[in-house]
């Protein structure tokens, strides 16, 4: 390493610059596409619909839709990008949202479950996973948009 002034107001300012640069160049990849929301969205929904279906898909459609297909997602993001956005559900902006998000989840499968199952009310559980899908698109798009801005906060 070459040994510099440290006392160069210059250089150091030229340093800070250049980390500012590479963070908004961070927080610009780690946006994810629309596709990923649109896909999580959808397999909270799979999820969902399964249990509505009933029989053998239960168990399929939970797995591919609740695990399967995320981390699908979330490996073709990484790869895509060359940055994995799962680290955006722990940014400071956004963990009351994403705690909120799974107490909606269980309340919406508990609400849908219990309509499917003690009052038999069809498609139940299927307009839970509508509802569902379109929370999940929301909080995800939150997330992206949280992590991005403590990024740039950072810089």
């Amino acid at each position: 390493m070459e040994n510099s002034d440290r006392k160069d107001p210059a250089a150091a300012r030229s340093a800070l610059d250049g980390v500012a640069s590479a963070r908004a160049a961070l927080a610009d990849r780690a946006s994810a596409p629309w596709w990923y929301h649109a896909g999580l969205g959808l397999g909270v929904g799979l999820a969902f619909v399964s249990i509505d279906v009933g029989g053998s898909l239960v168990p399929s459609g939970v797995v591919a839709g609740g695990i399967v297909l995320p981390v699908a997602l979330t490996l073709g993001v990484a790869r895509s990008r060359g940055v994995s956005v799962d680290r955006s559900v722990s940014a400071p902006g956004t963990r009351g949202l994403n705690g909120l998000h799974l107490v909606l989840l269980l309340v919406l499968g508990a609400v849908g479950l219990g309509l499917k199952l003690a009052a038999d009310v069809p498609g139940a559980m299927s307009a839970a996973g509508l509802v569902a899908l379109a929370l999940t698109v929301y909080v995800t798009r939150r997330n992206d948009a949280a992590l991005r801005r403590d990024l740039l906060r950072r810089a």
